[in-house]
C-alpha cells in the first residue's frame, strides 16, 4: 500500500528547493517517528527509516514502503538518531545515505557512536549526544534531552556504563524556532521538569503508539499513549503538537483520531497537526 502524499523524486525536490525564512520551519512526516525539518536552510533528519524492516522470517512488517531509496542524494546537513531500535537508527539507512551525503553529520547517543564508527562511518562524521550538552551548530542549536525508554515506565532512563543515556529525545534551537523531538519515551516528572527549563516549544513530536500486555510480552518496549502525550502539551508552554509512531507497523500502531478527539475536549486552546506521509507542514513563528 503506498500512502506518500508525495515521494519520490518530486519530495526530494520539495526538500532540497524550499526556502523558509528566519521565522519559519518546514516540516515533513516521513513515517513511523520520521521527520525532515528544514530550518534555517539546514536540512534535519530525525529517525527517518529508508530501508525494509522485516521479522525473523525475513517477512517485511511495513506498512507502506519508503519514499525514496537511501542512496538518493538528498542535501542532509544533520541526521539524527534518537535510540538504537531498527525503527530509529538502522544502518541499511545510515550507510548508503552516508556515502550519497558526504556533507551529512550524524548525531547519535554516545553509547551509538561506536555503531557507526565500526559500520565505516568516519569519526570525524559523528557527533556524540549526550544529555544536557548542547550542540551548537552554526545558528541552531541542538540539546541532547533524556528519554525514558524502557520495558516498566521508571523516572530516570537507562544509562550506559560511562553513565550516558541510551535513548534521548532533541531539542532544536534557532533564534526563532523550537522543536521537540521526544524519540521514544514515556512521560515522567523528571521529563517535564527539563522541558520546562528549555522554555517554550513551537513544536512538539511525540509518539502516541502506547503498549499492551500483548506487545509486552513479545519484547516490544512501549511509549507514551495518545493521553499521555495530551497531557504532557497540557503541561509545558507548547504551542503545536505532532503525533507520531503509530502507522508503520502494524502490531505497534495506533488510531490518531484518539489523539485528535482527546486534544480536543481536553485543551482545544493547543493546535496539533495529523501529516500524511510525505506532506509538508510550514510552520510560522
Amino acid at each position: 500500500m503506498n500512502r506518500w502524499y508525495k515521494h519520490g523524486k518530486m519530495l526530494l525536490d520539495e526538500i532540497a528547493h524550499s526556502r523558509p525564512q528566519p521565522s519559519e520551519a518546514y516540516v515533513w512526516f516521513a513515517g513511523q517517528h520520521g521527520f525532515i525539518i528544514k530550518l534555517n536552510e539546514k536540512i534535519f533528519y530525525i529517525d527517518v527509516i529508508l530501508n525494509d524492516l522485516t521479522d525473523n522470517d525475513g517477512k517485511s512488517i511495513r506498512v507502506y514502503p519508503p519514499p525514496f531509496e537511501a542512496n538518493a542524494v538528498q542535501h542532509i546537513d544533520y541526521v539524527l538518531c534518537t535510540h538504537n531500535h531498527i525503527d530509529h537508527l538502522n544502518l541499511d539507512t545510515l550507510l548508503p545515505l552516508a556515502s550519497a551525503n558526504p556533507q551529512a553529520r550524524f548525531v547519535v547517543p554516545a553509547p551509538c557512536k561506536h555503531l557507526l564508527a565500526e559500520a565505516g562511518i568516519s569519526k570525524e562524521r559523528i557527533l556524540s549526544a549526550r544529555a544536557g550538552c548542547s550542540l551548537v551548530e552554526g545558528d541552531v542549536t541542538i540539546i541532547p534531552v533524556p528519554a525514558v525508554h524502557t520495558p516498566l515506565m521508571q523516572e530516570e532512563g537507562e544509562k550506559d556504563k560511562n553513565n550516558d543515556y541510551t535513548a534521548l529525545g532533541y531539542v532544536i534551537k534557532s533564534d526563532k524556532i523550537s522543536i521537540y523531538h521526544s524519540g521514544d519515551t514515556w512521560v515522567t516528572q523528571s521529563l517535564i521538569l527539563a522541558l520546562k527549563d528549555l522554555g517554550p516549544i513551537d513544536i512538539a513530536m511525540l509518539p502516541i503508539n502506547g503498549t499492551d500486555w500483548k506487545r509486552t510480552a513479545e519484547g516490544c518496549i512501549g511509549n507514551m499513549n495518545p493521553l499521555d502525550a495530551v497531557k504532557l502539551t497540557q503541561s509545558l508552554p507548547v504551542n503545536m503538537t505532532i503525533p507520531a509512531h503509530y502507522d508503520l507497523i502494524a502490531h505497534n500502531s495506533e488510531n490518531p483520531a484518539r489523539f485528535a478527539d482527546l486534544m480536543y475536549t481536553r485543551c482545544p486552546e493547543k493546535r496539533f497537526h495529523i501529516f500524511a506521509p510525505g506532506e509538508c507542514f510550514i510552520y510560522r513563528h
